[in-house]
């Protein structure tokens, strides 16, 4: 029953992050324009990679850390110092690298020189990662706190947007309204600690034992996020438009909404697996994760398809006749959400837990390198709709070395018992769907008829087909 709550807790946290961005976007696409939400997309992604030198691998580190101490209130003090102290100096290093890289960019770039004004703006985003301590919270299976401050944080962001953000000069104040809620957000969970926790004599803290695991876990963080961030970075270099950021990164809000539902299960079990492999305890962590496969093919597979279906008409009144070509990215980005769903389980759920770091390391960096080498030829032969075909190769490749390399713990066709059934539940959902979009129109009322047809009859399928799925729902959400 804890893993269900947490996982409830989680999929809020995680959807809370993305859905903000979803009900604005409406509003943003029509206000901002193609321009505009380029321009904060692709500038985003370049601070992102210094993002990524201030955090390191300290999210999923940490929070595995701290689930093997749960019951140790001493060390686990302790180990969070130790912990973030070493990210408050990443985090150092990676303002300075920012801030030398709008200089010098400037200087030798003049798209980069066009937006510094905006680059200027986003260096918060690098400070609320410095001050992020929800891996803490996480690693205690504690999720409910960092879920009810966020919320708030984010309603108000979001009624701001709609109060500050009018024209299409706005973009500036619209990044800043971004960043600056991190960041409140962030300093807001260090409320939870005050009076609690002592700070220690900083003799008394080990740091070198986590150098070398915190770097482990950074490159594949950093190889996970190259692909996720690549594209909208070398859309605007290469197709000579920073609007082909803002399409691009207007199907990518709304895959990331569908994969918030589908990869909370890893964020949520990875204390738990850390707990059973320190207990010895192989065979229940085995029997886990073929629950959480398929679990998250009986989500993902439906998500997917339905979005395909329905995507390229809801996009033309959600966002606006002039967008769509979002339609089509969404349609080719949506295997993802399938790929990235069973890949976080095997990666979250047993490589991490088992400290099979290079395993996961390798992983994704494949995947990292085979996305750069497809962009540099799909992108200038396709632009957005190469960019989408190579991301969805690109997550294949990863979740295909990743069954490759654990196939001798877990065999590979034991993940995928019940998987045919969602897919045929899937593949009759999606003719059904597709029959109601030819005989309706373009609207919010079509597309809400076409989802509720679509989730009966995927439902219905199941029931006939006897999915696995149901028996794990019997019960409590899933994993007694």
């Amino acid at each position: 029953m804890q893993v269900a709550k947490n996982y409830l807790y989680n999929a809020a946290y995680q959807l809370l992050n993305i859905i903000v961005p979803i009900i604005t976007l409406p509003y943003l696409a029509r206000v901002l324009g193609k321009d505009g939400v380029g321009i904060a997309s692709w500038t985003n992604s370049l601070v992102t990679y210094f993002l990524l030198i201030a955090s390191l691998g300290i999210v999923t580190y940490g929070s595995r850390e701290i689930a093997y101490i749960h019951d140790d209130e001493e060390l686990r003090q302790k180990k969070f110092w130790e912990i973030q102290i070493i990210h408050f100096l990443a985090g150092a290093v990676a303002v300075v690298l920012y801030i030398a890289f709008i200089y010098a960019g400037g200087a030798m770039n003049s798209r980069i020189h066009n937006n510094e004004l905006f680059l200027w703006y986003q260096i918060w985003v690098i400070f609320s990662g410095i001050l992020d301590i929800s891996w803490y919270f996480m690693g205690l299976q504690d999720f409910k706190k960092t879920v009810l401050r966020n919320m708030m944080i984010k309603l108000l962001m979001t009624v701001l947007i709609f109060v500050l953000v009018k024209t299409p000069n706005d973009v500036g104040a619209y990044i800043l309204l971004l960043a600056l809620s991190q960041v409140v957000g962030n300093l807001s969970m260090w409320f939870y600690l005050i009076g609690k926790f002592k700070f220690p004599k900083l003799s008394s803290l080990e740091f070198n034992v986590h150098w070398k695991p915190v770097f482990l876990m950074f490159l594949p963080t950093i190889a996970t996020q190259i692909y996720l961030q690549l594209n909208k970075t070398m859309l605007p270099f290469m197709t000579g438009s920073t609007a082909s950021s803002g399409i691009y990164d207007n199907a990518d809000k709304i895959i990331k909404v569908c994969l918030a539902l589908v990869t909370s299960v890893g964020m949520v079990m990875l204390p738990r697996m850390s707990a059973h492999f320190a207990a010895g305890e192989n065979e229940q962590m085995k029997k886990a994760i073929h629950s959480s496969m398929d679990f998250v093919s009986a989500i993902a597979i439906p998500l997917a398809t339905g979005i395909a279906a329905v995507g390229p008409t809801a996009m033309l009144w959600f966002l606006g006749r002039s967008w769509g070509e979002v339609g089509t990215a969404l349609v080719l980005l949506t295997p993802i959400i399938v790929f990235i769903g069973w890949s976080n389980v095997i990666g979250n759920q047993f490589l991490i837990p088992t400290k099979r770091l290079n395993d996961y390391t390798w992983s994704v960096t494949f995947g990292a390198v085979l996305n750069i080498f497809l962009n540099f030829f799909f992108i200038y032969l396709w632009g957005v709709e190469g960019a989408a075909v190579a991301t969805a190769l690109s997550e294949l490749a990863v979740i295909g070395y990743q069954l490759v390399v654990t196939r001798h713990d877990m065999p590979i066709m034991k993940h995928f018992v019940g998987l045919w059934r969602y897919i045929v539940a899937a593949a009759i959902m999606y003719v059904a769907v597709t029959v109601v979009v030819d005989m309706h129109g373009i609207g919010i009322l079509s597309t809400l008829i076409e989802s509720i047809i679509g989730v009966i009859v995927y439902l219905l399928v199941l029931v006939l087909l006897r999915a696995p799925i149901l028996k794990q729902l019997k019960g409590t959400l899933f994993f007694r």
